[in-house]
């Protein structure tokens, strides 16, 4: 009876915060390796989107590198952030990850970074 009270209302909070029209965003802590440089990881994360975008629901997909301006995120620390624009476009682009072209490109991405676990998130603007 417990679990159902705690399942119940993480659904309840999950339909309080499930906006309409809201971006689906994917945020990686990433830390750069030693002498790899900011155009390195560029270029890498570019060959990884097109290879993302060339997936079923990869054509809308958006990524981002976040750099610190004023945050305690070590020498070389940055997010990389992916974007969809909702969670069912999110879902067929995960759901097809294993062996395709951008899980391949990963091995090139990670001689430039590393990265932590990642974090989900719903985004709305707000007007």
């Amino acid at each position: 009876m417990k679990n159902m009270t705690k399942t119940i209302i993480g659904a309840l909070l999950l339909g309080a915060f499930n906006y309409a029209n809201a971006d689906v965003v994917q945020v990686w802590e990433c830390t750069l390796h030693d002498g790899k440089t900011g155009a390195e990881l560029e270029k890498v994360s570019s060959a990884w989107l097109a290879a993302a975008k060339g997936m079923k629901g990869g054509s809308e997909l958006k990524v981002y590198h976040e750099m610190p301006l004023a945050a305690n995120a070590g020498e070389g620390g940055f997010n990389f952030v992916l974007t969809a624009p909702d969670a069912a476009i999110w879902g067929t682009f995960w759901n097809g990850y294993g062996g395709s072209a951008a899980s391949k490109a990963d091995e090139d991405w990670d001689k430039v970074a590393d990265c932590s676990g990642s974090s989900l998130w719903n985004s709305a603007e707000v007007k």
